[in-house]
């Protein structure tokens, strides 16, 4: 409607341009046909005055003429005229210049030809040919001379100038002669006039005729297009009309709709209601079982908590038996240092102070001794005081343990009871609402089909007048709309050819601001091609010179890394031999010292022995004694949860046998609501038979997950390194350390330091994944050697990922893919704490390889690592 408001607005103002255009095209025609008229000729005597100024040649109405006598105003033009006095004269020619215009004398008989419609008119002075001009405009061969229009003053200055300077009169045969011809041209130039001015005079008609055939014509559209307006009012007033009929309309049957989408959310709330009692009951049943579960999984939390106990114990004594096996071996690599500087000592002052140093290596093994006996006692005390301490800390999670399974006991059972207490309230108010329900639908049918018929009634009314309406109006509408097109066929064509004329210049415009645009795009195309392909030249010239010199600076320090391997390599040599020779040297005392330390260390042993045998023995029976507390434990909880499992089952048949009841009461309500709703619309209902109640089983639904297998689950264990080996179970994975610290990575290490490698035990964990995790908790500076070695004897394939501080930010997950071992084989080789694995080449800047092995390194950081062949 508002569209169709607007369209005739946009019309009505589209109206109003033509009209004041078509009253402006009018009052220009009038004007131009008023002028053309002989009330702007006067005849004053010989001479003929025009002092019409033309604003636009293609108004011209028609041609002008002159007189044989007459000399044009235009400047710089000149007419050639006939001298024959049987031709007539001669004929006026315009230029197209905007400044410029020519006569030529017209012919005797004929009508005066046409001025071109393009030639621009100026003002025009006309002489009378009584008077002689001058013998330039007189020549007959050269023509009149159009001089420059003048002012009336000036003009009637020259003419008294001329009658002044008149030449002497000829004699006066001549001059009856000369006046008789010019009588006899002017009598024709008359004639030629007055035919002239018919023509203007019919033309002039003729224009008037069409003037007024346009102003019917735009009375008539303007008729048209204001019945048109009126009808499209009419149609937006009947429109308006039916509007809002239809919205009356729509409004009733809203109204009647909500009054049904009441009555269906009412059904669909009570159809909530038992979806939510129905929910509420599953959701009981399901806590039920989450309770069940969640005591399951603290059962589990307690047994993976003492697993996790037991784990920690077991690496705290592993730890401890390395702390002491690495402070036994520091113990002796300082004495073999103190013996080496002795034994330096005594090669130096063998002769003059043999007693004294055997004095020293006896107080030293004694010292020696003494501190090892200080140790022991402090161990012993400590490992006391650290089994008091697990004992306690036992005790204490068994009383935890117990506490908070009454806890969890007594918390279910006052669950259970707010429960049944909770199910007893909602039936009853379940029942009491199911009542009044029923009531309400029972009213609510009876009103809702009463206004269903009078809505119908209605309905069916209206809908006979406006089709009435709407075949008249369609009627009407095909027959203004007939008018209309044939109206718009009309406009459309001359739009057309309007719009032809303007896409013509307009693509004549485009073609060529587009073959500018192109000659300017190609220009600026090749000089960027140029520059780019300059560009690529200096750039490929730069990188040649950068490759270059690269490859010299790479040849340069390969060089030198080489000399300073060579001379590395002569250095240990030479070290190696005067080592060889020292200990040639030595061996004779030490030999005397061996049977020393041999007999020390002999009883050191028996003594470590001894302690871990009763170390060994008190372990084993904590560890027994702990066996039994935890199984009387389990039996009491199995005891416990059995109980609790037959009172729940007990609770669960007596909640399944009222919730029946319940739902039997229900149905059989739900079927007395249907058959009176069916007797009070008399509409038959087909009552569907109450289904039996489903008996509840007990045990777990279809949809619910089976009970996982019982067992205990060590948790994910975390460290700065881990292995994890996925499809195979029979590997053995054992991890060797060598020392590199950061600030000796400036050079590879030796052979001997490559030796000193230390073996450590990881920690070794089996996930429900069917995989195998080897942790190291704290790393070192150095390198670290996983191997993998099969139990078996077929060969293992399997897949292995190394984590490198995965819980930290810059953790790093390095995929080192499948493998087939068969027997034993080296899985990684990390350098901690950088994580950098061997075999990743893009840690590193180059190798080399010589008879020993292989060096990579990386020039940037400095890094030298150097793995010794087998």
């Amino acid at each position: 409607m508002e569209d169709h408001i607007r369209l005739i607005k946009r019309r009505r103002r589209l109206d109003g341009a033509w009209s004041v255009a078509g009253s402006l095209v009018v009052h220009a025609l009038l004007f131009l046909a008023l002028t053309s008229s002989s009330l702007f000729y006067p005849q004053t005597g010989l001479s003929a005055r025009f002092d019409i100024l033309w604003l636009d040649t293609s108004s011209l109405p028609m041609a002008p003429t002159a007189l044989p006598a007459e000399t044009s105003s235009a400047p710089m033009a000149t007419a050639q005229v006939d001298p024959q006095p049987a031709s007539g004269a001669a004929a006026t020619v315009l230029p197209k210049s905007p400044v410029t215009a020519v006569e030529e004398s017209l012919p005797e008989e004929p009508l005066p030809a046409a001025v071109p419609e393009t030639a621009d008119i100026e003002m025009v002075t006309a002489k009378s040919a009584g008077s002689q001009p001058k013998k330039l405009a007189q020549d007959p061969k050269k023509g009149l001379v159009v001089a420059k229009a003048k002012p009336v003053q000036e003009e009637q200055e020259e003419a008294e100038v001329e009658e002044l300077d008149t030449p002497p009169q000829p004699d006066p045969a001549e001059e009856a002669r000369a006046r008789e011809e010019a009588e006899r041209k002017r009598l024709a130039e008359v004639k030629a006039e007055q035919e002239r001015q018919a023509e203007a005079e019919a033309k002039r008609q003729r224009k008037a005729a069409q003037q007024q055939e346009a102003e019917r014509k735009a009375a008539e559209k303007r008729d048209a297009e204001r019945k048109a307006a009126e009808a499209a009012r009419q149609k937006a007033e009947q429109e308006k009309v039916a509007h809002e009929k239809a919205l009356l309309e729509r409004r009733a049957a809203e109204k009647v709709r909500q009054e049904k989408l009441a009555l269906e959310r009412e059904k669909a709330a009570a159809e909530k209601a038992e979806l939510e009692r129905k929910a509420a009951e599953a959701k009981r049943a399901e806590q039920e079982i989450l309770e069940k579960r969640q005591a399951e999984l603290q059962r589990r939390a307690a047994d993976r908590a003492r697993q996790e106990r037991l784990v920690r114990e077991r690496e705290r004594a592993v730890a401890e038996k390395e702390e002491q096996e690495r402070r036994v071996a520091a113990a002796k690599a300082e004495q073999e240092q103190q013996e080496q500087r002795e034994a330096e000592r005594e090669r130096v002052a063998a002769a003059r102070a043999l007693a004294e140093q055997q004095a020293k290596e006896r107080e030293l093994l004694a010292a020696e001794k003494a501190r090892q006996e200080r140790e022991a006692v402090a161990e012993r005390k400590r490992r006391a005081d650290q089994a008091a301490q697990e004992k306690r800390k036992a005790e204490q999670e068994r009383k935890a343990a117990q506490r908070a399974e009454a806890e969890r006991l007594a918390r279910e059972r006052e669950q259970l009871e707010a429960e049944k207490a909770e199910q007893r309230r909602q039936a009853a108010a379940e029942k009491k609402r199911l009542a009044d329900q029923a009531a309400q639908e029972k009213r609510k049918a009876e009103q809702e089909r009463k206004a269903v018929q009078r809505a119908e009634a209605e309905r069916l009314a209206r809908e006979r007048e406006q089709l009435e309406a709407e075949k008249a109006e369609q009627r009407r509408q095909a027959a203004a709309e007939k008018k209309r097109l044939a109206e718009q066929v009309v406009q459309e064509k001359r739009k057309a050819e309007r719009e032809r004329k303007v896409a013509q210049r307009a693509e004549a415009d485009r073609v060529a601001r587009e073959r500018e645009q192109l000659e300017a795009q190609r220009a600026e195309q090749l000089r960027q091609a140029a520059a780019e392909k300059k560009r690529i030249a200096e750039e490929k010239k730069k990188a040649e010179q950068d490759r270059k010199a690269a490859l010299r600076a790479e040849a340069e320090r390969a060089a030198r890394e080489r000399e300073q391997l060579a001379a590395r390599q002569e250095e240990q040599r030479r070290q190696a031999a005067a080592e060889k020779k020292r200990l040639a040297e030595q061996a004779l005392l030490e030999k005397r010292k061996a049977e020393l330390e041999r007999q020390s260390a002999l009883k050191a042993q028996q003594d470590k022995l001894a302690q871990e045998r009763v170390q060994a023995a008190a372990r084993q029976a904590e560890l027994a004694r702990l066996a039994a507390a935890e199984k009387k434990r389990a039996e009491q909880e199995m005891l416990e949860r059995k109980r609790a499992e037959a009172e729940r089952l007990a609770a669960m048949r007596a909640q399944a046998d009222q919730l029946a009841r319940e739902r039997l009461a229900a149905e059989k309500a739900e079927q007395a609501r249907r058959a009176a709703l069916a007797a009070a619309s008399q509409l038959p209902m087909p009552v569907k038979p109450a289904e039996p109640a489903k008996k509840e089983t007990v045990g777990p639904r279809p949809s619910e997950k089976p009970p996982e297998e019982k067992g205990v689950v060590i948790p994910s264990m975390h460290g700065d390194l881990k292995l994890i080996v996925a499809g195979a179970s029979d590997l053995k994975i054992t991890v060797s350390f060598k020392e590199y610290p950061k600030s000796k990575r400036g050079r590879a290490l030796s052979r001997s330091e490559a030796r000193r490698e230390q073996k450590i035990t990881p920690v070794v964990v089996k996930t429900p994944e069917k995989t195998k995790e080897a942790v190291i908790e704290k790393a070192g500076e150095g390198i670290y050697t996983f191997t993998a070695e099969s139990e078996g004897k077929e060969a293992s394939n399997a897949k292995f990922t190394l984590k490198i501080f995965e819980m930290s930010k810059t953790g790093k997950l390095k995929q080192l893919g499948s493998r087939n071992i068969a027997g034993k084989a080296v899985v990684a080789r990390v350098l901690m704490p950088d994580g950098i694995l061997w075999e990743d080449d893009e840690a590193f800047t180059g190798t080399m390889q010589d008879s020993e092995g292989i060096t990579k390194f990386n020039a940037d950081t400095g890094l030298v690592w150097k793995e010794y062949g087998q």
